[in-house]
């Protein structure tokens, strides 16, 4: 039900033009002016009148509408007031008939390229934040119809993996890799990192060199090391649940950059600048990429463009988002620019969703100082704290492990989710654990409340033929009924924006707005069965809603709690 279009189909005046007024209304500032607020200053530039005298000619003719209960003028506003206990009526009936349902398939394909793992180091939360982000925008795009590839475009290749062959070979063994794996790795690494000087890092380039080239001697240590990572990567993601279509790195394009290089140096683009090819942006503010190394080595934005080249003929792709932190920011903004200058087809259709970047209540996140804020580690805390709140519960020991594991994931997630993606953020994993405030436990403990009484109110053989909606006149009730009713609108906002806290925002507010309900009514009571069958079907219509949008958020459903 649309309700801004309800209103614009009761306007009845010359000149005004009803597609006009369903996207001029807006919320007053205070519920008790009304639902929907019409500013007429939007139309006195055509009807060439005064606001207030406008307001007054519309709502003299106004249709009449038993969805509209009033309306009212303040200045030049039309205010608007629905009818609550028919728009309770309305959309209660119609979720009962037909609940929550993902758009049909488009046909069309979006890319997205997130979490980025930088293989043989340990995955940390900074690495988290870009796949839980990317996950969740993944999400709202295959609701809105879209096929997704969800692409882990890891981290293969560079100066790290110098270093780290430095460390293996200066200081490792074969038997401590095979013993301890990532984690006889990541010392290796941390270990140059302490140690670092200039002649060290020169012998970091000479391997790093070395592995680009396919040296019979590194190559094969590098491709053992890789394999050991990937593996790991993908055992924690899968712990998380989450899976991805394509891993190819940045590996797999270090034979098919000379194309790319080519293709700038013949479109003029790219020039000589101290041995090193570059591209001059300046004339757009954002400086000069640099394209190719003195030394002949590749970039990351070579290495982008081919990859680029690669999913579009892979995938002929609609839209390619790139789930990065924000301080990438310039290294996106020269790349797109770069595509639009080379005139490619996909230019238009790539898009940088940037993310604040996250630290713990004690720090930032660095890899080169050893075992800090990783992913696993704040995965296992958060499931230990929720098994110490769980552990006086009614439940065997396995019902409680399997819930630890469910609730502590999705506290971790959300605790991403619900802030602004483009806004600094501090984990601090007891808040994000905690079965009160805006936080997964809370949304999922209303869910497992629902779900309580509704299997109560089954017990004594309610259903929902024959039902007195009329039953359901409260305010709350109605405001819960109107986010019923809007929340794809809010899922197709969060979408467009590529902005998930829109939706965790709304989702939040359906679960205070329903345990605020829950305090004022008894929904099953024997001696009312007539009431209890109406609560019940409104409380049914709350539960469609969490189950639809809890997994877009990366929430796992828990029946009880």
């Amino acid at each position: 039900m649309n309700f801004k279009q309800i209103i614009a189909e009761i306007v009845d005046f010359e000149g005004i033009d009803k597609n006009t007024v369903a996207s001029s209304l807006t919320l007053p500032p205070d519920a008790s002016m009304g639902d929907f607020s019409l500013p007429c200053f939007v139309f006195a530039k055509t009807l060439h009148k005064s606001p207030m005298q406008i307001a007054t000619d519309i709502q003299a003719n106004l249709k009449q509408s038993e969805l509209i209960e009033k309306t009212q003028i303040i200045g030049g506003y039309l205010n608007f007031y629905l009818n609550k206990n028919k728009i309770v009526q309305e959309v209660i009936k119609n979720l009962l008939k037909n609940d929550y349902k993902p758009k049909d398939k488009n046909n069309k394909v979006m890319c997205i390229d997130y979490s980025s793992v930088n293989l043989a180091k340990y995955m940390h939360i900074g690495h988290w934040a870009t796949t839980i982000i990317g996950e969740a925008i993944a999400r709202l795009y295959e609701n809105q119809g879209y096929n997704v590839v969800r692409m882990n475009y890891v981290g293969d290749y560079g100066l790290p993996f110098g270093k780290m062959m430095y460390g293996y070979l200066e200081w490792g063994n074969k038997q401590d890799v095979e013993k301890r794996g990532i984690d006889a790795l990541q010392e290796y690494y941390v270990k140059f990192c302490a140690n670092e000087s200039e002649e060290l890092l020169e012998k970091a380039r000479e391997y790093s060199k070395k592995i680009e080239e396919k040296d019979e001697k590194i190559f094969p240590i590098y491709e053992w090391f890789i394999d050991i990572s990937k593996k790991e990567a993908k055992r924690l993601l899968d712990r998380a649940g989450i899976t991805f279509d394509t891993w190819r790195g940045e590996s797999y394009y270090n034979d098919k950059m000379d194309s790319v290089i080519d293709e700038l140096k013949s479109s003029g683009l790219a020039k000589v600048s101290e041995g090193a090819l570059i591209v001059d942006l300046n004339e757009y503010n954002m400086g000069v990429s640099v394209v190719q190394r003195s030394d002949g080595a590749s970039l990351y934005v070579t290495r982008d463009i081919a990859a680029l080249e690669d999913r579009y003929k892979t995938y002929n792709f609609d839209d390619m988002i790139y789930v990065t932190a924000v301080q990438q920011c310039n290294h996106f903004d020269k790349l797109f620019k770069i595509c639009e200058l080379l005139g490619k087809p996909y230019a238009n259709k790539l898009f940088h969703a940037a993310y604040g970047m996250f630290s713990l209540p004690e720090g930032k996140i660095a890899s080169r100082k050893g075992k800090q804020a990783l992913f696993e580690d704040l995965l296992n805390d958060a499931e230990q704290n929720v098994l110490e709140t769980i552990k006086d519960k009614n439940f065997s020991e396995e019902k409680k492990k399997d819930l630890s594991v469910k609730i502590g994931k999705s506290a971790v997630a959300f605790s991403i989710l619900k802030v602004d993606r483009i806004k600094d953020k501090v984990f601090d994993k007891d808040q994000a654990t905690s079965f009160d405030g805006e936080t997964a436990p809370y949304i999922q403990y209303t869910y497992a409340r629902i779900n309580s009484i509704l299997k109560k109110a089954k017990t004594l053989g309610i259903e929902y033929n024959d039902v007195d909606l009329s039953l359901l006149a409260s305010d709350t009730i109605f405001e819960i009924c109107k986010q019923l009713n809007s929340i794809q609108d809010v899922i197709d906002v969060a979408f467009d924006k590529k902005e998930p806290s829109i939706l965790a925002r709304e989702l939040l507010q359906v679960c205070k707005n329903f345990n605020k309900f829950y305090g004022e009514k008894k929904v099953v009571d024997e001696n009312d069965m007539a009431q209890t069958k109406a609560l019940c079907a409104f409380t049914e219509c709350v539960k469609y809603l969490l189950l639809y949008t809890m997994p877009l958020l990366c929430i796992e459903i828990v029946e009880e709690m």
